[in-house]
């Protein structure tokens, strides 16, 4: 029989995998929403400019974020 602490920190896991799961998907839809604000306010001239420097911007945030929460451990 599993006892009670075991239980709990089961509990807790499965509560911050959905939190993560939930996370991502906003993350998803805030990534697409600034992509179709990019074609709706610049220029189509522009749009790949634009689009290639949110894209970088976006990969330099997660390689901080994975430097400095998964490497560091």
């Amino acid at each position: 029989m599993i006892n009670r602490e075991k239980l709990e920190d089961y509990f807790y896991l499965g509560t911050f995998l959905i939190a993560m799961l939930f996370a991502l998907l906003a993350i998803f839809k805030i990534y697409t929403s600034i992509e179709i604000l990019i074609q709706n306010w610049f220029n189509y001239k522009y749009q790949l400019i634009f689009q290639a420097l949110y894209g970088v911007a976006v990969l330099a945030i997660c390689v901080y974020l994975i430097r400095e929460r998964l490497i560091k451990r």
